[in-house]
């Protein structure tokens, strides 16, 4: 971890702890330390949690033969991570899609011919951050505009919404989780968990999963309406707190090595919080919809 105490140097199942170079900023050397643990500790399975999995994926000629990266290559996990990108992958491969487009500077806002409300979100951001949703000719002032990470624009529909979290490898998916968004920060980062099964998500993707032959950790956010059916609104080529809802007893730990000739899959019955989140949260109006 790039900071001086995280909080996981002092769980039990931490044998070491390392400081690194903070991979936002200091992308090179973050590589170059990873790279040189890899070698000092003989590691033969790196797993990255976060966005730092970017970074890595450019990388992978830098680490040994003998270590696995469980990640896909940097032009797989971009254009899932990159909102916009992810759009028009689905369109390649056939999947509906909501409308949506994308927004670099303010003519492409005042171009947008949405006729009903839609979301606002750079493609570059995390489902709680900053997003608006804005309806037809009441553009939100004071958008700033980066071209590295450019808005976009996607139809608001409401529905059922679930949350997905899978590992893969190379196409095929070895552990799975679907979780409604019920508590969650102003509805759209969850901060409760508690698995349903859903066959035309599992379904969906299995499919997706293999179409990109990807490798890695996932979770897509999907919206479900009564007449429309199941559109993915987002993807995120990354760990997710999905992972929460497995037991020890699950071993879900045989799916990052794919030892598992099975699906691993939560206990139907477990019900996870994340516990300072519901308490900053989880009590306000737009926690939970419908929330009076």
């Amino acid at each position: 971890d790039s900071i001086p105490f995280p909080i996981t140097r002092f769980s039990n199942s931490v044998q070491k702890v390392f400081r690194v170079p903070r991979p936002k900023f200091e992308p090179r050397e973050y590589v170059d330390e990873i790279a040189r643990i890899v070698r000092a500790e003989s590691i033969d399975l790196v797993i990255p949690i976060h966005e730092e999995t970017d970074i890595l994926a450019m990388a992978q000629d830098q680490f040994p033969p003998e270590c696995r990266l469980l990640l896909s290559d940097f032009l797989t996990e971009n254009r899932l991570h990159n909102k916009y990108e992810y759009q028009v992958l689905l369109e390649t491969l056939g999947v509906p899609t909501l409308k949506y487009a994308q927004v670099r500077d303010e003519a492409e806002l005042a171009a947008l011919d949405f006729e009903s409300p839609f979301a606002l979100k750079q493609v570059y951001s995390r489902g709680s951050q900053q997003v608006y949703k804005v309806n037809p000719g009441e553009i939100p002032d004071g958008l700033t505009f980066d071209p590295l990470n450019p808005w976009l624009a996607q139809e608001w529909l409401k529905g059922d919404k679930y949350c997905t979290y899978s590992v893969c490898h190379e196409g095929r998916v070895y552990a799975h989780a679907i979780y409604p968004v019920r508590y969650a920060i102003n509805g759209q980062s969850c901060l409760s968990y508690e698995p349903v099964e859903h066959p035309g998500i599992t379904d969906w993707v299995t499919e997706r999963v293999k179409e990109i032959n990807f490798t890695g950790q996932i979770g897509f956010d999907f919206i479900e309406h009564p007449e429309r059916g199941l559109f993915t609104i987002e993807c995120n080529p990354r760990s997710t707190s999905g992972i929460l809802m497995f037991e020890p007893h699950n071993r879900v730990d045989r799916a990052f090595f794919g030892e598992n000739d099975d699906v691993i899959t939560p206990d139907p019955d477990v019900r996870k919080m994340v516990g300072p989140g519901m308490l900053l949260y989880g009590w306000r109006k737009s926690a939970l919809e419908g929330n009076t």
